[in-house]
């Protein structure tokens, strides 16, 4: 087994905590009559889903590191576009949620992560 370098560490800790800020979030935006049971359960099952990669990410795989990237991009990018349709709880998340999404790319960009991902 390998030793995770301590910057993905914490990236992938972060991930963790941003996984579960958002599926409270989704559970608040239901419970309060903003979203719909629907948009709930899609809600789980995306977070469900990425789950999947801070997994990926301390088994050391480059592309999980990649698609997080185009994903957490992609995300913010879609989330500008419907910033009119976004519930306040959501939009509340997301924009508190920016800096922990920078300090993920971040911590899993740096030389020291790069270098590990890299070296199988």
């Amino acid at each position: 087994m390998y030793s995770l370098p301590q910057g993905v560490r914490q990236a992938i800790l972060a991930i963790w905590i941003t996984l579960a800020i958002s599926a409270l979030s989704a559970l608040a935006a239901k419970l309060s009559g903003l979203s719909s049971g629907n948009y709930f359960v899609f809600s789980i099952i995306v977070y469900a889903l990425l789950s999947i990669l801070p997994y990926k990410l301390s088994r050391r795989s480059n592309p999980a590191r990649h698609i997080y990237l185009v994903l957490i991009a992609g995300s913010y990018l879609l989330f500008a576009a419907s910033l009119a349709e976004v519930n306040k709880i959501d939009l509340v998340v997301s924009i508190l949620l920016i800096p922990a999404e920078v300090f993920i790319i971040y911590r899993l960009y740096q030389s020291e992560a790069s270098a590990w991902f890299l070296s199988k």
